[in-house]
């Protein structure tokens, strides 16, 4: 693989990596709620998936995610009730000040973990993605290891920077003082779309 090549998934990886979307507003919530550590561990959780599905479309098990179909549909439900969870918590809790919700004793990192791991997992999409971009880059029937570890690599590094980078913007926002009248139906619409994110997934067919 050129290193013209990695520089560009990179790049592609990157951009669509920063494009809102599920996995995101999971981020970004739990971030606010319960802090950087836990917007870290969902990062986490969505980058072990996203290297689960290229390792998938690497090696060709894409037939073998064709019989897991079943399991995908479980894991997509309760990807969608993990978000209406964290956006029914967000409404209880609409209009509290940072001050008076103290991080802690809310939820577990590995809550966290498991929700950006489950979220990911729940769109089998993403293998057949991940199969019609990969091939732009690389013959997937002669994928060295070499390259498989540098796509790897490269998936870890632009998908765990640009979530991380929405940890920032959602602990800096938290952090930032509002005005108390803007606070809560901020807070109302932020649990609203988590709620409404999450119903969507559990309800599509």
């Amino acid at each position: 693989m050129t290193t013209l090549g990695l520089l560009s998934l990179t790049g592609i990886l990157w951009m669509l990596a920063l494009v809102p979307g599920m996995s995101v507003v999971a981020v970004t919530a739990r971030t606010a709620t319960l802090g950087p550590a836990h917007g870290v561990a969902v990062t986490a959780g969505i980058v072990l998936a996203d290297v689960l599905f290229i390792a998938l479309a690497l090696f060709g098990l894409t037939a073998l995610a064709q019989l897991l179909g079943g399991v995908f549909v479980v894991i997509r439900v309760l990807a969608g009730l993990c978000l209406i969870g964290f956006g029914i918590h967000l409404l209880r809790h609409a209009g509290a000040s940072p001050a008076a919700t103290p991080l802690v004793a809310r939820g577990s990192l590995g809550t966290s973990f498991l929700a950006g791991l489950l979220i990911t997992l729940g769109d089998m999409k993403a293998i057949l993605f991940y199969l019609s971009l990969l091939p732009v880059f690389v013959d997937l029937g002669r994928v060295t290891s070499l390259d498989a570890l540098m796509i790897l690599a490269v998936s870890v590094f632009a998908v765990g920077s640009a979530k991380l980078l929405y940890v920032v913007l959602a602990w800096r926002l938290r952090t930032w003082r509002v005005n108390p009248r803007l606070r809560t139906p901020l807070q109302r619409a932020a649990g609203g779309v988590m709620v409404g994110a999450g119903a969507w997934l559990v309800a599509r067919p």
